[in-house]
């Protein structure tokens, strides 16, 4: 009978544990937890392409779900958090310049930079994936757009949101305007540990 790698080592890991436990079945094993951590260890190998169809697909899920209810997710950072956490990576918002940080690197500030030239000009603006200067990292940028998502609030509310979400004057763009960026900040470290090798393999097929 033959066992896949992740079987044979959760196989492993359950009689070293039980060899520490005994029969003490008040020390039960978390075997969900225990298989979780046993992928996260999993050898992967995966390649430049897969890395950025990874960060694709979790960049858009992400973006989607903030754009959903894009007032209550710059007001509550409920879903932001829960969103980091189960990605592992760190969401941010604002107009391109307030965006620009020294510490991303000049490739990604260089499209943050494309990003103002476009907004100046009224041009198109797409998503965008950028690794880092050292590699480390994917940066997927998404535009968001004026949708009349601040229809019916004061100038006042719609000012603080502007402020608390790094935007610049919500107030005065029309519909279908370029407002702001989302940045989500992939670690290619953790992107190994959570990405599933079969669903790779799918993504690289599409």
């Amino acid at each position: 009978m033959k066992f896949n790698n992740t079987f044979r080592n959760f196989l492993v890991f359950s009689i070293s544990c039980s060899l520490f436990t005994g029969c003490d079945f008040s020390k039960r094993i978390d075997t969900t937890a225990a298989v979780k951590e046993l992928h996260e260890r999993e050898v992967k190998r995966i390649t430049p392409a897969q890395f950025t169809a990874q960060v694709d697909e979790w960049g858009k899920i992400i973006v989607d779900s903030l754009n959903e209810n894009l007032v209550k997710n710059i007001e509550n950072k409920v879903l932001i958090d829960s969103l980091s956490s189960k990605y592992r990576v760190e969401i941010l918002s604002g107009s391109p310049l307030k965006l620009k940080n020294i510490a991303f690197g000049d490739k990604i500030n260089q499209i943050l930079d494309a990003y103002q030239y476009n907004a100046e000009r009224h041009l198109e603006q797409i998503d965008n994936i950028q690794k880092s200067d050292d590699e480390k990292f994917f940066f997927y940028t998404a535009p968001i757009l004026q949708k009349g998502q601040f229809d019916g609030l004061k100038k006042t509310k719609i000012e603080e949101l502007g402020n608390s979400a790094k935007f610049d004057s919500l107030s005065s763009r029309k519909k279908g305007e370029f407002i702001g960026l989302w940045l989500v900040k992939f670690s290619k470290k953790e992107i190994v540990r959570l990405a599933d090798a079969k669903h790779l393999k799918k993504l690289s097929e599409q």
